[in-house]
């Protein structure tokens, strides 16, 4: 079927399946869970942390703080295109209590 036929989610899925058809060595992914539904993000978090024992470096950005926290081993906070904060810093596992130190 064309893809114009497939729904938004169904796009996004191929659309993560091409980019990791190779175990690419560096991984760019901009909000790569965005859209999915619960299932598929839980999968997509396991083949993150596959490429991630594999060898591979990934970079991701997302709004979910859960996601970062699951996933990450170093978290960047952008205001404005700013980094603000960057590092494994407890304060970045706990923004509520950080925002409130500033």
């Amino acid at each position: 079927r064309p893809l114009k036929q497939f729904s938004g989610g169904m796009r996004r899925r191929l659309d993560l399946a091409a980019s990791l058809i190779d175990t690419p060595p560096l991984l760019f992914l901009d909000e790569p869970t965005t859209g999915l539904d619960p299932r598929t993000r839980a999968q997509m978090w396991e083949t993150i942390r596959k490429l991630i024992a594999g060898g591979s470096t990934v970079l991701l950005t997302t709004q979910y703080l859960d996601e970062a926290d699951q996933l990450a081993d170093r978290i960047a906070v952008i205001d404005h295109g700013r980094v603000i904060a960057d590092g494994a810093d407890v304060r970045l596992r706990a923004p509520k209590l950080w925002l409130s130190m500033r």
